[in-house]
């Protein structure tokens, strides 16, 4: 999750009495940051955002990558 994601969805913040809080490996060096803001409580103590409330539309914008390669005929 990106961290406009996660404010963009500031409405359906709940919160997680325990946290996960290991290592993930796999993050870009942002999703790396947001995660350790997150499980270090820099942004709301046990904040959580359940992936279920962020909106299809959001989520197709956000993932939309326009494919240069193609080609009218």
């Amino acid at each position: 999750m990106d961290r406009a994601t996660l404010h963009a969805h500031a409405v359906f913040w709940g919160s997680e009495d325990k946290p996960l809080r290991v290592d993930l490996h796999r993050l870009t060096i942002e999703e790396r940051a947001l995660y350790d803001d997150l499980r270090n409580n820099r942004i709301r103590p046990g904040l959580r955002l359940e992936q279920e409330h962020i909106g299809f539309h959001w989520l197709a914008h956000r993932l939309h990558v326009p494919d240069s390669t193609c080609t009218s005929n």
